[in-house]
């Protein structure tokens, strides 16, 4: 069948493959029928920025230097976008998250950037500026304006709020099919990226912003585990504030925000794909670490749970629906993208189980307003090798089970005495290829950290 007309890639923010897999059945019923699933996909980074530089570049995050240090991609990387226009598409992105846009340059290549909050109508006003007050300190500070500040006239990134306080799914899957329509009336194929927000905090459970819980004193008490979550204050504090039982509730409230926009998901990849000559992809980006390794949220979260990520294929050629199993990093959709669209690619793939195209995880420490402390302060790298993930944090090794599918993930690391680079029987090119990668990663962590001192 050649190449497709439109290849479309659907990105759920944060979204865990144990949100996705929780019950067993996804609940996206064209998926399941016609999709190739990866059960044992991971994302190589552990936020937006990184995760997504890495679906754009096929890159590792010290290959393409988009970390919570430098939060930049590198403009001499080439993109999936740039790469795809030399194919023929015209490269547009749908995104609800400020952060895939020009901000971090993680949009470079695009010839569109629709931003989610520009073009949907903003509901509950005083929702959304109460909701932002729980949001980042800039952004709260921007709030606590005097109240004859014009809405309209405030910053992007308080427009931007929209997407925290309102589900906008169906608003970007309306606008994404629109300029799809208008760019094949014209004979013009699109690549498509479209970013959602609802899996992401504060994990929307209903069309606008919503609380689980039902009395006073439990709103109250759910309002300050959301705000220590997203404000990471026991980085700063020393005090973890979220007991376990609060981050059973988050992922609950995952898994509901999943609820809320799958059939949104699986009605557009039918419509995008049924009797199309169109390439669609579903995935995450990455997943929410909900307490794993002691942490909570972003920026660290090279566990099982919050690592692993759900990924559909719908290829433009005739297939089956089916499985696979083999462990695999999600990087590597940006090489099968490529040699979907014809263009010559030496990049390793999702569909086939090679000694190098195993998952590769890194996390970089996060400076949160200059308060984080020092024992909060290392990077650390990971890779999947049989039933096993190994860590190596500030130069220690350490490995942990990986936990089967759909099964709780595992929070606790077992510290090993050993280098698994050098006492692991692992496969001549497959050992070459780690020992490469995490020296190259121990040079830019050095660089990382003595920029943050």
């Amino acid at each position: 069948m050649g190449k497709p007309k439109n290849i479309i890639l659907v990105v759920a923010d944060s979204l865990r493959y144990d949100s996705v897999y929780k019950e067993g059945s996804p609940g996206v019923p064209y998926l399941e029928q016609n999709a190739i699933q990866f059960s044992n996909a991971r994302s190589s980074g552990c936020w937006t920025l990184p995760a997504t530089s890495s679906l754009f570049t096929g890159l590792l995050p010290h290959q393409h230097g988009a970390t919570s240090q430098s939060r930049w991609l590198d403009d001499k990387i080439p993109s999936l976008p740039e790469k795809l226009k030399t194919a023929g598409y015209k490269p547009i992105q749908v995104s609800a998250n400020i952060v895939t846009t020009d901000v971090f340059n993680v949009s470079k290549g695009f010839d569109e950037v629709h931003k989610t909050w520009q073009f949907v109508e903003t509901r509950h006003r005083w929702l959304l500026r109460f909701v932002l007050s729980m949001n980042r300190p800039r952004i709260r500070r921007m709030v606590m304006k005097p109240k004859d500040v014009v809405f309209d006239k405030l910053s992007e990134d308080l427009r931007q709020g929209i997407i925290w306080a309102q589900k906008t799914a169906h608003d970007s899957f309306a606008k994404a099919k629109q300029l799809i329509e208008e760019n094949n009336a014209k004979g013009q194929g699109v690549f498509m990226f479209i970013n959602l927000m609802e899996t992401h905090y504060p994990y929307h459970i209903a069309d606008t912003f919503t609380l689980m819980n039902k009395s006073l004193l439990g709103k109250i008490h759910e309002w300050q585990v959301l705000y220590h979550y997203i404000s990471q204050t026991f980085m700063k504090k020393d005090n973890s504030f979220i007991k376990q039982t609060d981050l059973e509730l988050l992922r609950e409230k995952q898994k509901l925000s999943w609820n809320l926009i799958r059939d949104n998901v699986d009605g557009f990849c039918r419509e995008m794909h049924q009797g199309t000559d169109n390439l669609v992809v579903f995935c995450s980006d990455h997943g929410d670490n909900f307490g794993e390794q002691g942490w909570q949220y972003h920026f660290s979260n090279v566990t099982d749970g919050g690592n692993r990520v759900p990924v559909f294929w719908l290829g433009n050629e005739d297939q089956k629906a089916e499985t696979k199993t083999h462990n695999v990093s999600s990087r590597h959709l940006h090489h099968d993208i490529l040699r979907s669209a014809g263009l010559s690619d030496e990049g390793y793939t999702l569909f086939e189980e090679r000694e190098n195209n195993l998952p590769m995880l890194q996390s970089y420490w996060y400076d949160n307003e200059g308060q984080t402390m020092d024992k909060y302060k290392y990077n650390q790298a990971a890779f999947i090798d049989g039933d096993k993930r190994f860590v190596l944090r500030a130069g220690k090794w350490m490995y942990a089970p990986v936990a089967n599918n759909g099964a709780e993930p595992t929070f606790e690391f077992v510290e090993q005495g050993f280098n698994p680079l050098e006492e692991l029987q692992l496969p001549a090119l497959r050992k070459k290829y780690l020992e490469e990668n995490f020296k190259n990663f121990a040079a830019f962590s050095e660089k990382i950290m003595n920029k943050g001192k």
